[in-house]
């Protein structure tokens, strides 16, 4: 992915920002350069208001999805601490956030931990362009060296940086011909963001899906289609028990729960849905079953998935998620016999389970 050129700025620069990218802070500052620049349509932005974005952006890939970021990396410390001290719950809403961390009750903690991100991202960013300039230098003395030269450079015809500082250095000022190009090109620019980030994210994280959906706060998911699904097949099989608490279920009184959590998978693919008594989702949250409950579940999906592709009822596209993780067209799936099924379809799920515990999801769960 590439950034759109332009005749008269060094587009070059901006285009190797993220080359080499050991620490997300490039991505995240420019991502909040951009927010700002969105909100407030102005050259001139406070450091700490782009601060404060790069922590809103980063809060739900980090504290509710749980992706790693690198063992070294600060904003994740940050983000991580940030949850601890002040009690934020993980899915909060980035207005609310952005509120909280504006909040001069906050302020000295919040100020103690983007200390070193004040200290350095802003001028580490600007890099690329002074690269030989920075060559053989102590990294103490690279700041000054990048904050002189963007100021002094700042209208320079083929070399303009995309802000200078301002004296006091508590804000960026953009120059207005970035400025302009960063506006028009805005989603562009964001777009060629996250294509960086996400291939940032992979090496942290190899194994875990989805990582394109897990950088932002979760959609709100409709899970219809789902319930229409399994009410179908709990109009049909009245003796159905949940499998988790063991009661009856009726089909015009479940939930439906994420085997594997959603803030883990990151989809509603039917393989990893069932029904549920209501109780069971505001107890389960996005802890990971115990494997108690493993074989249950593989024999109601696999009852379920014989239904459906009997029945007339349900649409065969519907059943499509199947095929995508059995790595085959639905009628060789139901021919499948129970333990090819229920084998198939564990050693699936099994070292997804073991990832997401991994990362930090809280394991064995049951319903008591």
């Amino acid at each position: 992915m590439k950034l759109p050129v332009s005749n008269t700025l060094p587009i070059k620069y901006l285009s190797a920002v993220f080359d080499n990218t050991t620490n997300s802070y490039k991505f995240y500052w420019f991502l909040g350069i951009l927010e700002c620049l969105k909100k407030s349509n102005k050259e001139e932005i406070f450091i700490e208001d782009i601060l404060i974005e790069m922590i809103a952006c980063v809060w739900y890939p980090i504290n509710y999805f749980k992706l790693s970021f690198g063992k070294q990396d600060q904003l994740e410390k940050i983000v991580v601490a940030l949850k601890n001290e002040l009690e934020f719950e993980k899915d909060i809403s980035k207005d609310d956030l952005i509120n909280h961390l504006k909040d001069k009750s906050n302020k000295g903690f919040i100020n103690r931990l983007l200390y070193e991100l004040r200290r350095y991202v802003p001028f580490r960013f600007l890099s690329p362009w002074y690269n030989n300039e920075l060559r053989g230098l102590a990294d103490n003395d690279k700041n000054k060296i990048i904050h002189s030269n963007a100021n002094k450079n700042f209208n320079h015809p083929t070399e303009m940086p995309i802000y200078k500082f301002s004296t006091e250095k508590t804000k960026i000022i953009l120059n207005n011909e970035w400025f302009d190009y960063l506006l028009i090109h805005l989603s562009i620019a964001k777009g060629f963001t996250f294509w960086h980030l996400i291939k940032y994210l992979q090496k942290n994280n190899p194994n875990v899906p989805n990582l394109q959906e897990k950088l932002f706060p979760p959609l709100l998911r409709k899970l219809t289609i789902a319930k229409n699904y399994w009410q179908l097949y709990l109009d049909n099989f009245t003796d159905v028990k949940c499998i988790y608490s063991n009661q009856i279920l009726y089909k015009n009184n479940i939930s439906i729960d994420h085997y594997i959590p959603w803030s883990f998978v990151a989809h509603d693919q039917l393989w990893n849905l069932l029904p549920v008594i209501p109780a069971i989702n505001s107890s389960k949250s996005d802890n990971i079953p115990s494997d108690i409950y493993l074989e249950r579940f593989l024999n109601l999906q696999y009852s379920a998935f014989q239904f459906a592709m009997k029945t007339k009822s349900i649409s065969k596209k519907m059943l499509e998620d199947y095929s995508i993780i059995f790595n085959e067209n639905l009628n060789n799936i139901y021919l499948f016999s129970r333990k090819r099924f229920i084998g198939i379809l564990a050693d699936n799920i099994k070292p997804n389970m073991q990832i997401a515990i991994n990362m930090g999801f809280v394991a064995n769960w049951k319903f008591d």
